[in-house]
């Protein structure tokens, strides 16, 4: 690991293109239309890892009321998150398990989806689950949320700057190191602007507002 250069993240289809919630190997880390997050197999925490803030809990919006995370505690350091995103007159959604992580200097939260419970069983045994990680910022009342890009990090795979075992089909790309691999990956990048780009300011809602 070592060379670091531009490549960001798609913006928009937050709520369904993070959310994981069923996603085929087909489509996960995907560099043109797919997932814009890098994905991997295993967590990027431990349970040694894992930190509890009470500051995390609530709503939180984007300026422009697009897409909303609201957060909530679980048991043993877990958050069960909500994501919600408009598009147009439709609103989209998708539950995960949250984790809060420390590395380092920097604080991460690991996303995975919950069980998608809809559909035929034959079609749902065709996909999997993946967990993406975000840099975070947080606030007293807002939050900056920065996802690992997939398209960065295709780049520095190709350019055989970073080595982090992964599989490809059709374009894809999936992380397939251990957790100690892929939080090695995180912590080496965590104050690259290209790794951790375009990041997702939020600010908190009170309690009217989450009424709306």
């Amino acid at each position: 690991m070592m060379k670091e250069t531009g490549g960001h993240p798609r913006r928009g289809g937050w709520a369904i293109g993070m959310a994981l919630a069923m996603v085929s190997v087909a489509a996960a880390g995907c560099d043109d239309g797919g997932n814009p997050f890098a994905v991997s197999l295993q967590p990027f925490y431990t349970k040694v890892d894992l930190e509890a803030d009470p500051g995390l809990i609530g709503t939180w919006r984007d300026k422009e009321g697009d897409v909303s995370f609201t957060f909530e505690a679980g048991t043993e350091k877990e958050y069960t998150l909500v994501v919600k995103e408009k598009e147009g007159e439709q609103e989209r959604s998708g539950e995960f398990e949250a984790h809060l992580m420390r590395l380092g200097g920097s604080w991460f939260i690991d996303f995975f989806p919950k069980n998608n419970s809809g559909g035929e069983e034959f079609y749902r045994v065709h996909f999997f689950r993946g967990h993406s990680i975000a840099r975070v910022e947080l606030g007293q009342d807002s939050m900056q949320m920065a996802f690992l890009s997939a398209s960065w990090l295709s780049a520095r795979i190709k350019e055989k700057s970073i080595d982090t075992p992964h599989e490809k089909a059709d374009g894809s790309l999936l992380l397939t190191g251990t957790t100690e691999e892929v939080q090695e990956l995180a912590y080496f990048y965590a104050n690259d602007e290209g790794a951790f780009a375009d990041p997702l300011s939020l600010e908190r809602t009170r309690a009217e507002e989450d009424g709306q």
